[in-house]
């Protein structure tokens, strides 16, 4: 059997619970969770939020209908929109999908576009390995993302240092809450313009 992930994980700054959608957000632009967890703005959702949750209702209707060759899984029990929570992380959030074969746990996003995982997908994916390897007590070292455009099933492994980087940008934003300081933003105009917060940054 597969040996189970383990690091040490620093007591974290604030007694508080993160969505694990925002480390990726925090990846796009570290100003996302000031704006959404301390001024708490309901700016209007973009149109991308709204397919994304029309994809994953069709990617469930398609997977009853298909086998899990793609990830050579085909005994495995699949799982759609798991809650997964714990205090040790301090993170908390929903699985879009995952595998059980009884010896290890894989996670499964799936995504509307893109051509090959960002960072940001690549360490959400890793939190809710970690969250559900916790509360399955089965190991989680690989997990996957899935691609509707592409059709294209890319496979992540959750190494050491990838779990550090979830850990390290979760304390970040928690420390940023905690101090209620908005960070400097490094992102793009061309990530901007895709940004709902886009009008809250004075300096864009």
């Amino acid at each position: 059997m597969t040996k189970m992930i383990s690091l040490e994980i620093p007591m974290s700054i604030m007694s508080y619970s993160l969505p694990i959608s925002l480390i990726r957000q925090y990846c796009f632009c570290p100003r996302i969770p000031y704006f959404q967890e301390l001024l708490k703005l309901n700016p209007k959702r973009p149109q991308w939020v709204k397919q994304g949750e029309e994809l994953h209702q069709k990617q469930q209707k398609v997977f009853k209908h298909r086998t899990l060759k793609r990830f050579n899984l085909e005994h495995a029990i699949q799982t759609f929109d798991e809650f997964v929570t714990s205090d040790s992380f301090a993170l908390h959030g929903v699985v879009d999908s995952f595998l059980n074969d009884e010896e290890n746990i894989y996670p499964i996003e799936f995504k509307l576009g893109g051509n090959k995982p960002m960072k940001g997908q690549i360490l959400q994916l890793t939190a809710y390995g970690l969250l559900l390897q916790e509360k399955y007590n089965l190991p989680c070292q690989i997990g996957f993302i899935l691609y509707e455009n592409k059709g294209k099933t890319h496979q992540i492994n959750f190494d050491k240092n990838r779990i550090q980087q979830v850990v390290i940008i979760r304390d970040k934003i928690l420390s940023d809450l905690d101090n209620s300081y908005m960070p400097d933003s490094p992102a793009t105009p061309a990530q901007c313009t895709q940004c709902e917060y886009l009008n809250h940054c004075n300096d864009r």
